[in-house]
């Protein structure tokens, strides 16, 4: 049986006075018309950064019945892309376009998995980083592998030290299940990839920053005004 098609826009609180415009769908149309927008918006930005998550339909998978892509988040500033692809309507062929572009720099967090599952449904993202082999919380060391909460918590705010608190195995077998997903799915969700923007832009912001400095020291170190 098709899936119905459908297609809702969410204002979602963040930290502080953030909000997140978010699109949640599973219209190949209305995917087109986000990665449209979020193209113009990428072009006429500074940084070309977009955020990457992604939400299988099972926790666990094996050879003959390997994990799928359920719901596939992009972000671009505040602008949140849900795609409920495993109800998609039909294929999106400007999606495989977008991810498989050299323009943009796509930045999830521990991704190896991801990229693996993305494969699997045909989607391949040119050029992915891993925010997970790029920083870790020096507060944290001890913490033999830190996790996106950790991460976001120390660079852009202690309200994300929280991010994943009542999602466990059962809440992410659920994540295929027909639509419309949960208000605190879509949270979740759309909480994750724009912390993996928001994350990877402040790190491209102090690194750029740091490598500018080395290129032009400035000669003095006190206030210009």
């Amino acid at each position: 049986m098709a899936n119905s098609p459908f297609s809702h826009e969410l204002n979602i609180p963040c930290h502080g006075t953030t909000i997140m415009k978010v699109r949640y769908t599973n219209m190949s149309s209305s995917v087109d018309a986000w990665l449209t927008k979020a193209e113009e918006t990428l072009n006429a930005a500074d940084w070309k950064i977009v955020g990457v998550d992604v939400d299988y339909d099972k926790t666990r998978g094996s050879y003959h019945n390997p994990k799928k892509a359920a719901v596939i988040q992009l972000c671009v500033g505040t602008d949140v892309l849900v795609y409920h692809i495993f109800r998609a309507d039909e294929k999106c062929q400007k999606l495989y376009d977008f991810l498989h572009g050299w323009r943009y720099t796509f930045a999830g967090f521990c991704v190896a998995e991801d990229k693996n599952v993305l494969g699997g449904a045909g989607l391949y993202v040119h050029n992915l980083q891993d925010i997970q082999t790029i920083w870790r919380d020096p507060k944290k060391f001890w913490k033999l592998t830190q996790g996106l909460k950790d991460v976001s918590a120390a660079i852009i705010d202690p309200y994300y030290s929280k991010m994943k608190d009542g999602f466990g195995i059962k809440e992410h077998n659920m994540w295929a299940n027909p639509p419309p997903l949960p208000d605190a799915y879509l949270e979740y969700a759309a909480r994750n990839a724009y912390a993996t923007y928001e994350v990877y832009r402040r790190l491209d912001v102090f690194e750029r920053g740091f490598f500018s400095l080395y290129k032009h020291s400035e000669k003095k170190r006190c206030r210009d005004w």
